[in-house]
């Protein structure tokens, strides 16, 4: 079994700046990827014009190009087409399985972007600019909004309630219809106040916050209507790796993403977490390198010097 300082799961942004950084420090590092591609969804990005030191816009594939050579030339050991499929952890280490091998490492990072299925709206990823996915994690800016929830799965439901406890009104879009409310629900959704939209399909979002547009199509009709509110959430269920990190123990939200606190560091020690699997920044590309930057250097502190951080 290959034994390293440190591993990672996932080369988005996050993922390869811990990479970058990790390597840098001197700690033997290894980055794995699920995909055949290293880079994430950053890699739709058309257009990313908020990245420092580019004074004009860049692809995403451009900047995960670049991002990929940095770590490499690092000294950062890249398998792609490798995800994880088992953690274990004892005293002496922090040990991931894949189909085609094992490794071991005194310290692991989770950088896996966040833990919910999209729905196939277009620019439903747009976390942090009006739309989310965790209501625990982003529960904060929920207070006195209008939420329209968007849900293809019964989660939506308990989701629009809870929801409905803090929000100034809350909306439910049955996205597709394949949520059966039945008459108990229906009236538990009449009296917390959510207003039940049946009939139709999301299909886009719009708008700059702090003002929403979600256009939705009827079902298996032509008409459409845009609908305005504050916040767009988004529930379509947890993805499979999620249900890894659970089976070996590390705490998660609802919605999937790893619980931490303020130097990324999970219920497990020496399990930390950085970019979307931990909060509400999964596509602002910046916020993710510099989450991933900062898990980094706390796994430095953790191993090369002993200091538990507190």
């Amino acid at each position: 079994m290959s034994v390293y300082d440190v591993i990672i799961l996932g080369a988005g942004p996050a993922g390869l700046a811990a990479g970058i950084h990790s390597a840098l420090f001197g700690l033997k590092t290894l980055v794995l990827e699920a995909d055949e591609k290293a880079g994430g969804i950053a890699l739709r990005a058309r257009g990313v014009d908020n990245y420092l030191g580019f004074v004009r816009k860049v692809s995403g594939l451009r900047l995960m190009e670049k991002m990929v050579s940095q770590a490499e030339k690092a000294g950062v050991e890249l398998h792609t087409s490798e995800e994880a499929t088992r953690l274990s952890f004892t005293r002496k280490g922090k040990i991931v399985e894949t189909k085609k091998s094992s490794y071991e490492s005194r310290a692991l990072i989770l950088a896996t972007g966040d833990g919910m299925k999209g729905l196939g709206m277009k620019w439903e990823t747009w976390i942090g600019g009006g739309v989310a996915y965790c209501a625990q994690c982003a529960e904060p800016f929920f207070g006195r909004r209008d939420i329209i929830v968007v849900g293809s799965v019964t989660e939506a439901i308990e989701e629009a309630v809870r929801l409905a406890k803090v929000a100034a009104s809350v909306r439910l879009v049955n996205h597709a219809n394949n949520i059966l409310v039945d008459e108990p629900s229906r009236k538990q959704l009449e009296k917390k106040g959510v207003h039940l939209i049946e009939d139709f399909v999301g299909e886009e979002i719009k708008g700059e916050p702090p003002f929403k547009r979600l256009l939705v199509r009827r079902q298996n009709g032509t008409m459409t209507k845009t609908l305005k509110t504050n916040i767009i959430f988004v529930v379509a269920g947890i993805k499979p790796f999620v249900s890894v990190l659970r089976k070996a123990g590390i705490a998660t939200h609802r919605q999937g993403c790893a619980v931490v606190d303020e130097f990324g560091r999970t219920n497990i020690e020496g399990v930390f977490a950085a970019g979307g699997c931990a909060s509400t920044v999964k596509d602002i590309i910046p916020a993710c390198v510099g989450d991933g930057t900062k898990v980094a250097t706390c796994v430095r502190l953790y191993l090369k010097y002993g200091i538990h951080l507190s």
